[in-house]
């Protein structure tokens, strides 16, 4: 289970299904769509920290998100 404090199970059951999903890709085209979602769950994760307290670390998620991208795309290429 990937929430360890007493979460509501439904609020994060879609979120348990797409990394049910993605354990189930396979394949050269697998890791370009894997590069992808992970920089767009990372880009969705600094949003929610320029909300709060997290400044700091947000230019530097920003950053990680744009080299998974670009990494995605060199991928897609192959």
């Amino acid at each position: 289970m990937l929430h360890s404090i007493k979460e509501p199970a439904a609020e994060y059951a879609a979120f348990e299904d797409v990394i049910a999903r993605a354990h189930g890709m396979q394949g050269s085209r697998a890791v370009s769509e894997l590069l992808r979602l992970s920089a767009a769950l990372l880009e969705h994760c600094a949003y929610e920290m320029a909300r709060s307290d997290g400044r700091g670390q947000v230019s530097r998620i920003i950053l990680i998100s744009a080299e998974l991208e670009r990494m995605a795309r060199e991928a897609a290429a192959q």
